[in-house]
């Protein structure tokens, strides 16, 4: 069975751009208990390209703004990730993805993206954020693990 990552990106000093390293923080002894490695990459892509292996099933999760309801979690393959991301208006769009779609074309895996209500210079997530986090990280952490029990079948 190949090595599952989850990894959670965005800057915890600009609002909801941190939720995807936020939620990773929170989640991540679960993950553990479930034998599932994590990595809160914050935005250092070169530490998160370095720590990704060529035969990983990576999980990236970021904030997005496409204009849904705040706090609404979208799951998309990574191919499509990698192929739209224009559309998905993440603040990390270049290089960490630039950097897998070069390198590892093939990688299979699975995008997070919750959608943000406020991006901007703070440490704390809004408020709309703020109040469904708990949410947030029990729809994310389910739907990692039933990503790892799909993949195990496969």
């Amino acid at each position: 069975m190949k090595r599952i990552l989850v990894v959670g990106i965005g800057s915890l000093i600009m609002k909801d751009d941190g939720i995807g390293a936020k939620v990773v923080q929170a989640i991540e002894g679960s993950l553990r208990e479930h034998n599932i490695a994590s990595l809160v990459g914050e935005t250092d892509f070169q530490c998160c390209f370095d720590a990704i292996k060529s035969d990983d099933f990576l999980i990236i999760i970021d904030a997005m703004v496409q204009g849904k309801e705040h706090g609404s979690i979208d799951v998309m393959l990574l191919h499509d990730a990698l192929k739209n991301r224009g559309k998905h208006r993440t603040q990390h769009e270049f290089s960490l993805f630039d950097l897998i779609e070069l390198h590892y074309p093939e990688m299979q895996g699975y995008f997070i993206g919750i959608e943000a209500a406020e991006i901007g210079f703070g440490f704390e997530l809004s408020e709309p954020l703020n109040e469904c986090f708990e949410q947030i990280c029990t729809v994310i952490l389910a739907r990692v693990l039933k990503i790892k029990e799909e993949a195990e079948h496969a």
